[in-house]
């Protein structure tokens, strides 16, 4: 009992499973870690969605959660007196007016350090489309922010004129590399390539499935494996970060509906959302992973194919131009290049060789690099870093 009382208080305030998505999924690896045996760690769940299909969409039930967020968030704080907490922002005007802003200011009313969390590759160029006054609003609570985290060392411009560099620290992302064991890396099917994640233009999707009749006409028995949810509009991702041009977008229902009308639907499978031994099944399963998106933080989906010893193709969009070595242990298409996206396809398609030594190394890069054990203390340090800081409400 007075080993725990010894310890600091650490307030976690975030999203929690289900959805199964990045966010959700970090936040439970980090409540489920030695972080708990390190900390005395008070959760906040803050999403009440059950799936992503309205996920960042405002309406009544959004604006119910607001004022309850707010309410148990002054609760915790009074309760536990928390000296640290811990805080995913998001990148979007409706998510930083809806809540993070509100988050910042209530902890630096009650003395709370706080540690931010960016896990997207968007907020530089939001930003600069947010209404004045937020963006007044936005720079203001950053002052009060102890650390910023981002998950790649191309990410520190995110937070550019919000915070100073040496506020910025560099956290990966983490995964449970034990749940991702792959005995056999030889044991897969040669025909199927897998995508995982929204079924939007901002994912890829809509380019991805353009190469279908272009590799299937070498490999008419190729597959497409789809698993995510499909929804229109983008809530999150308005511009190509490698060139920060606004999205072009497009409808993925009317994409869908004309690859299974066309010759080629025998090359397409939609599976909808997978999960737990199904999502594990198809990882295994696959030849090659997929994830040609026009912005990203670090995909955990791109991290779940690198565990299970899988070639990445993936855009150099945030974490991924660090971590995807060209030729190495996958390759890296311009976005929207849907050509060069197929040819890509192809040549692992054709070479076994290179397909194995691309496995091997993402199989070990990811146990050596990004295990949970690894990401945490890492954690671990940037908290106890920010209790010891001093400069947490600066004015």
């Amino acid at each position: 009992m007075v080993k725990e009382q010894n310890k600091t208080k650490v307030l976690f305030i975030g999203p929690y499973p289900p959805p199964y998505s990045g966010p959700e999924l970090g936040m439970k690896l980090f409540l489920e870690s030695h972080l708990k045996e390190a900390f005395d760690i008070k959760f906040l769940k803050t999403n009440f969605r059950k799936t992503n299909i309205n996920k960042a969409r405002l309406d009544l039930g959004m604006v119910m959660a607001f004022f309850r967020f707010v309410f148990v968030l002054f609760y915790m704080i009074m309760r536990y007196r928390p000296v640290l907490a811990y805080y995913p922002i998001t990148p979007t005007q409706v998510g930083w007016v809806g809540r993070d802003l509100w988050c910042l200011f209530i902890c630096r009313l009650f003395g709370v350090k706080t540690v931010v969390h960016l896990r997207g590759g968007h907020l530089k160029l939001n930003f600069k489309t947010f209404h004045p006054l937020v963006q007044s609003w936005v720079r203001r609570a950053c002052r009060t922010v102890t650390l910023a985290l981002v998950q790649a060392e191309c990410l520190r411009d995110q937070f550019e004129g919000l915070l100073p560099n040496d506020r910025i620290m560099v956290l990966y992302q983490a995964i449970e590399s034990d749940e991702y064991d792959n005995s056999d890396l030889d044991d897969f099917d040669p025909r199927m390539v897998f995508f995982m994640g929204h079924l939007t233009q901002a994912k890829g999707y809509c380019d991805l499935v353009r190469t279908i009749p272009l590799v299937a006409a070498k490999f008419p028995n190729v597959r497409f494996y789809f698993a995510g949810t499909m929804r229109r509009g983008e809530r999150g991702v308005f511009f190509d970060q490698t060139n920060g041009r606004p999205l072009r977008y497009e409808d993925p229902f009317e994409i869908e509906k004309e690859i299974k009308a066309g010759p080629y639907h025998q090359n397409y499978i939609g599976l909808g959302v997978v999960s737990g031994r199904i999502k594990l099944k198809h990882l295994k399963s696959c030849t090659l992973f997929l994830l040609p998106s026009y912005s990203e933080g670090f995909s955990r989906a791109v991290l779940e194919g690198m565990s299970m010893g899988k070639p990445i193709i993936c855009t150099p969009v945030g974490a991924h131009r660090e971590i995807i070595q060209d030729g190495v242990n996958g390759f890296v298409v311009e976005p929207g290049n849907v050509q060069q996206l197929a040819d890509r396809i192809i040549t692992i398609l054709s070479d076994h060789q290179l397909r194995t030594r691309m496995a091997v190394t993402n199989y070990r890069y990811v146990r050596e690099k990004f295990d949970i054990q690894i990401i945490a203390e890492q954690m671990e340090k940037y908290l106890e870093r920010a209790i010891d800081e001093s400069y947490s409400l600066v004015d």
